[in-house]
């Protein structure tokens, strides 16, 4: 603890160039253990000195320094911890402005590790609203947000930009999120969709559908995703489907954009993410107007043939089981589901719930062996 520090010394802004280099690698080095992390923590000039240095006119020390945020960042209660003290300090360190700032800045070197350091921060769902607050205060924000994330070449300085999905994905756990995300006047929903089926990220890939996942979650926004102007249907069935050829009778059900695929088309490769799209079509099913406008759209027909794949080819029991569950909805007939709102008019309880589950269990071992 004592050398940790004895550090914190060459690690001020007006010190020796090759004393603050050496101070914070160590530092850096630090933050990649559970102990170090502690024991940085503990000591609040330490972090005031690491925040310091992000400002440094030094690119690899300013590097430096926000990849210690990154690294101290990463669990929730050292989260908490860097928030809040970024913030009683007099005067305080913006830290969500600065990142802000930097992601949007198309000639930051910094702007990959910065939102790797919103992405952690927007993870703690205790702090989601006061980021949001900070990130509305200018209107202006949240649109160059969006820009930077749709724009592939945004960053002059060739940074990726891929962790400002995981970012929009934290923001909408929380309802105020969601509504920013679905607004008209930011349409940031719109201009994020293209990248559920991006091929040259998981994390730029898997964050938009896990926005998908949280929007499709609040029935609020089902009009909205079912609309016949939008794409959010097409976004969620793409990485869905296959180069199976249907039949003309179906293939007039599908919306324009996933009829006749070529035969290089391939599926979405994460088991993980496959999941996701599904618990995002079941979540569309809770109401009877929107599985109407499921079974009108050829979900039922893409499903089949995705389970036949997933049975056969990438064999995931709980993708297995995902795409079950939406089946067997559309499948029936609504007089037979005899709901309107499954969310609101059902209640399972626990130990049937549990027994479900194991069933489900079994039945999917069945499929695979």
């Amino acid at each position: 603890m004592e050398t940790v520090k004895e550090l914190v010394q060459f690690m001020q802004p007006n010190q020796r160039l090759d004393l603050k280099a050496v101070a914070l690698t160590h530092v850096l080095g630090l933050t990649g253990s559970t102990e170090g992390k502690s024991a940085i923590l503990s000591l609040d000039d330490m972090l005031m000195a690491i925040f310091g240095l992000t400002f440094d006119g030094n690119q690899t020390v300013a590097k430096d320094a926000v990849l210690s945020l990154i690294n101290l960042t990463a669990e929730e209660e050292a989260a908490i911890k860097v928030f809040q003290l970024a913030k009683q300090l007099q005067p305080p360190f913006a830290i969500v402005e600065v990142a802000a700032k930097e992601i949007t800045n198309e000639q930051s070197d910094l702007a990959d590790p910065w939102s790797m350091v919103l992405s952690n921060l927007t993870r703690v769902e205790s702090l989601v609203h006061e980021i949001l607050d900070t990130l509305e205060k200018d209107d202006q924000t949240l649109p160059r947000l969006a820009k930077a994330f749709a724009q592939l070449d945004y960053n002059k300085k060739k940074a990726k930009l891929h962790y400002l999905a995981p970012i929009f994905c934290n923001l909408t756990q929380v309802s105020r999120g969601r509504e920013l995300c679905c607004h008209r006047k930011y349409q940031l929903l719109e201009k994020l969709l293209p990248f559920a089926s991006f091929e040259g990220s998981v994390v730029r890939r898997g964050g938009t559908i896990g926005i998908l996942k949280n929007v499709c979650f609040d029935t609020v926004y089902h009009d909205v995703i079912l609309n016949e102007q939008s794409s959010i249907l097409v976004a969620i069935l793409q990485p869905l489907c296959g180069p199976e050829e249907f039949s003309d009778e179906d293939n007039e059900l599908l919306p324009i954009e996933l009829q006749y695929l070529p035969e290089s088309k391939t599926r979405e490769e994460d088991p993980d993410l496959r999941k996701m799209l599904l618990e995002c079509l079941l979540q569309l099913c809770s109401t009877r107007r929107s599985r109407e406008i499921l079974r009108s759209q050829g979900v039922y027909e893409i499903l089949r043939e995705y389970h036949k794949w997933e049975a056969k080819v990438a064999k995931d029991s709980d993708c297995l089981l995902a795409c079950e569950n939406v089946v067997d909805i559309l499948i029936k007939k609504e007089e037979e589901i005899g709901l309107d709102n499954y969310k609101t008019e059902v209640e399972v309880p626990a130990e049937q719930s549990e027994k479900f589950v194991q069933e489900d269990a079994a039945y999917v071992k069945t499929l695979l062996d």
